[in-house]
């Protein structure tokens, strides 16, 4: 059957109109989807309407480059203080039902602390946090300034956090607290949890940005397990674009035997979606949501740690040997500023010859090695030979960490290895002792003696930087450097045999070989010892029991000596 010209006309008018309503329909989902419309929602309980008060607050920002905050603080104080995010966590997280405690019984308390930070930076984290975060959750807000050098910027935060409540309703107490001396952020992340009565406690970086629907994942997890700590996946924010970046979910946080933090890869087992929570061994960024009452089972963050540095690879090691568990949260996401550098200056902390951040980090490492690592702390005295000589005195009278250990039954560290951080192996069995190669209150270290590319055998200070670290090899006997360089014996002179240092050789070569007999080293095919007889004089001689010029003492030993 023809259709007439009228039908036709009438026909085409109808797929145009539904060809019409689904490009609108799909426009806003797209809108939706990168949450353009957010900035005409009026929020709940924060009216971002009038920007005088945020723009008299940051005009008060102390003048200074930004190599200063290690950050762009010129283009942060033209952002708005919330800006709209994109929305990083995958879709299924959106159409999740959380199950959540009554907010009763779960109040959450927020501890913020900053030393430094640009008012422009600190706000934004505050007004994030309060405005993407359920009212009647958000019990308490405790932000210490740890002895800034803006001294007014306490005041003004708590009055431009006041006129920005646009009308009455579920407003979070604020706990605003100043040191009267530089304690650290451990130390105030300590005192904030102390004055904390919320259920829940959420430490949180200066330079965040909070993303919608964060806490939800986070109380759905705890609620389940009341010795979990979890934590965010943290999207990155460029230092100097500020731009928003995705952070990836097959990372997770661990750390090597210097105790510094590195981002592990994460193995999805089959079918697992990346969406899903994962264990980690240690927190991202220092940014945890825990029960309070857990965290002080565990006596909170180490006070014998000053400053900052380590205390979240510390915590995450107490937490998992004592009971506990991390978890990491993609469906939770909040953006943090990862800087390239440390941006100020620590107290100092004793006589050293590193800088003041270099060398508290080294004490807190110490600390931990010393608190947690059992017989795996001369790995890292290995690498880390300077922190032998580090004084400690590790005496608290509210924190005795034995006692911690026998309350809690705590596991010993190879326990750690073996269930958590299976990354972290002992990576030297193919070595019968490595490290520093110490005489007496020297070491012996290779210089590199240019432009002849001649290497230079020394005694120098073991507390020179970039010490040369020395492997006794099990099987060949090869005395090597990190370089693949050999301490090996030229006998072409019979009545005076030289110390050589040339390229490794492959299999046993006679020439490279040493055997260790208690603290000396024998060469095999010479009978004859390292020996130090005049300083700074590496020579060949006649073994002597007990001489102190042959006494060659490795930082880690791994097998007894005959």
């Amino acid at each position: 059957m023809t259709l007439g010209p009228r039908h036709r006309q009438l026909r085409s008018c109808l797929v145009l109109v539904l060809a019409l309503f689904i490009c609108q329909f799909l426009v806003v989902l797209l809108l939706l989807r990168y949450r353009f419309f957010d900035d005409f929602v009026s929020d709940r309980h924060i009216s971002f309407g009038n920007n005088d008060n945020w723009r008299e607050f940051i005009a008060h920002t102390p003048e200074q480059p930004d190599t200063y905050f290690q950050y762009n603080r010129q283009l942060s104080d033209k952002l708005p203080a919330v800006r709209s995010l994109p929305m990083t966590r995958h879709d299924s997280c959106n159409t999740r039902t959380y199950k959540l405690p009554h907010a009763l019984n779960a109040k959450l308390s927020v501890v913020i602390s900053f030393y430094n930070e640009a008012r422009s930076i600190l706000l934004r984290t505050i007004l994030t946090l309060i405005s993407r975060t359920p009212g009647d959750y958000l019990h308490e807000l405790i932000i210490i300034d740890d002895c800034s050098g803006d001294a007014n910027l306490l005041d003004s935060l708590h009055g431009v956090i006041r006129s920005m409540f646009a009308t009455p309703g579920p407003c979070p107490i604020l706990i605003f607290k100043r040191n009267r001396q530089r304690r650290g952020l451990i130390w105030s992340r300590n005192e904030g949890a102390r004055v904390s009565t919320g259920h829940y406690l959420l430490f949180l970086d200066s330079h965040c940005e909070v993303n919608d629907g964060w806490l939800e994942p986070l109380l759905d997890r705890l609620a389940l397990n009341s010795s979990l700590a979890v934590s965010p996946l943290l999207d990155p924010i460029d230092p100097e674009t500020l731009s928003y970046l995705t952070g990836n979910v097959l990372l997770k946080g661990g750390f090597d035997w210097s105790l510094h933090f590195h981002w592990l890869p994460r193995q999805l087992e089959e079918r697992e979606p990346p969406e899903q929570q994962y264990n980690s061994p240690a927190f991202a960024g220092g940014i945890m949501m825990i029960s309070r009452e857990w965290f002080f089972k565990l006596h909170g963050f180490n006070p014998h740690l000053q400053i900052w540095g380590g205390e979240s690879i510390e915590f995450a090691i107490k937490l998992w040997l004592c009971g506990g568990q991390i978890e990491i949260v993609p469906c939770s996401r909040i953006g943090h500023i990862f800087r390239a550098f440390h941006a100020f200056e620590f107290p100092a902390q004793f006589e050293q010859q590193l800088d003041t951040a270099q060398a508290t980090y080294l004490r807190n490492s110490k600390i931990i090695a010393e608190s947690w690592l059992d017989e795996y702390k001369y790995l890292f005295y290995t690498l880390k030979p300077a922190a032998k000589e580090i004084p400690l005195n590790l005496t608290h009278q509210h924190y005795d960490l034995a006692l911690i250990k026998t309350g809690q039954q705590c596991h010993r560290f190879d326990w750690y290895m073996r269930h958590v951080n299976t990354e972290l192996k002992v990576h030297n069995a193919k070595y019968s002792a490595l490290g520093t190669l110490r005489n007496e209150d020297r070491c012996l270290h290779v210089e590199n003696t240019l432009p002849k590319v001649k290497w230079k055998l020394l005694l120098v200070s073991c507390y020179q930087v970039e010490i040369t670290q020395w492997h006794l090899h099990r099987e060949s006997g090869q005395l090597s450097t990190g370089s693949n360089l050999c301490l090996g014996v030229s006998i072409t002179n019979q009545d005076r045999p030289e110390l050589t240092l040339e390229s490794c050789l492959s299999g046993q070569v006679k020439q490279q070989r040493w055997l260790r007999r208690d603290t000396q080293l024998l060469h095999a095919e010479t009978h004859l010892c390292l020996d130090n007889p005049v300083q700074n004089q590496l020579e060949l001689s006649s073994c002597r029991p007990q001489a102190t010029s042959q006494s060659f003492q490795f930082a880690l030993e791994m097998e007894t000596q005959a």
